[in-house]
């Protein structure tokens, strides 16, 4: 039985990127120019805003919570950095950043100490923090002034774009933490277990409010990112991503159940989707396969990697 479960578990972490090798490879058949330098940065920058909101969205559903506002907050993120960036500069901006924070922070609290599901939670934050998007802004901002706080990340280093290299810097901080901090051992065992975590005398609900808190800060530097990239912010620019972010950490093999899966494991999953955002361009297929294909590789991971003896709370 434990040979079969140590198989079963080195299947699961080799399948995520056989699924990226043959699908590089397949795209590459297709187009060879594909795998060429400047292709692979294209792919990199694009990859770049995905990365960011997968990352701390796995920590949220290594818990066995979801967090449907990232999206939501990005966006209203670029509107608010492009509004202040031309008065406050770099000042603005921090200031943004600690104001989604603590957006995701209260989605935390509702969610532990009213006692709401995350789903819930986030789902009605996904409504607000929208329509305050739209409210503050019914048609894309450009930056006028103060871009050069973020200007930096539009550029490249060495042939790398500086935003993939940001955000996989803010991944691989993250997995140290989580490696080398008791947090990291506290949000297996929440999502493993939370009532028998929380009788060892791990405070899940702490956790899960810092889980969320940190959703909220990653999300205002996807919505920084995205604003470097486009030199300006829009209410919706970032509504697109809900669904490939989540995507990216099934497919890498986190599942929703909670306690199985690693940020490690969603850097893969993120680049199996921009592989497919972008080829399906590439090769000239219609994008209208781009949801149908999400749906399909979500719902295949998910039944790959869901735990079974917690199906009866898997709404």
């Amino acid at each position: 039985m434990r040979l079969r479960s140590l198989t079963a578990q080195a299947v699961g972490g080799l399948a995520p990127l056989a699924v990226l090798i043959a699908l590089l490879s397949a795209v590459a058949a297709i187009e060879p120019s594909f795998l060429s330098p400047y292709a692979l940065g294209v792919l990199a920058d694009e990859s770049s805003v995905m990365l960011l909101l997968a990352t701390a969205l796995t920590v949220v559903i290594l818990l066995g919570c979801i967090d449907l506002s990232i999206a939501a907050v990005a966006s209203l993120a670029s509107v608010l950095i492009a509004l202040v960036l031309p008065s406050t500069g770099l000042a603005g901006l921090i200031g943004v950043l600690a104001l989604t924070t603590v957006i995701g922070t209260i989605h935390g609290v509702i969610h532990v100490h009213a006692q709401v599901p995350s789903f819930i939670v986030t789902l009605a934050a996904l409504g607000i923090w929208s329509g305050v998007a739209l409210t503050l802004a019914h048609a894309t901002i450009p930056v006028t002034s103060g871009y050069a706080a973020i200007g930096w990340l539009e550029r490249t280093t060495l042939g790398v774009p500086n935003a993939f290299s940001f955000a996989l810097a803010a991944l691989i901080v993250l997995i140290v933490a989580l490696r080398w901090l008791p947090l990291g051992r506290y949000i297996t065992a929440i999502g493993l277990a939370e009532r028998v975590a929380t009788l060892s005398g791990i405070r899940a609900g702490r956790v899960k409010v810092f889980a969320f808190s940190l959703t909220g800060l990653f999300s205002g530097l996807a919505g920084m990112v995205m604003v470097a990239r486009t030199a300006s912010g829009s209410p919706t620019i970032a509504d697109s991503l809900l669904l490939p972010s989540i995507a990216a950490v099934v497919i890498g093999g986190t599942s929703l159940t909670g306690g199985v899966g690693g940020l490690e494991r969603t850097l893969i999953g993120v680049l199996t989707i921009t592989v497919l955002r972008v080829g399906i361009t590439t090769t000239g297929l219609d994008p209208a396969f781009e949801p149908l294909v999400y749906g399909v590789l979500v719902m295949a991971a998910a039944a790959l990697t869901i735990d079974r003896t917690k199906v009866r709370i898997v709404k």
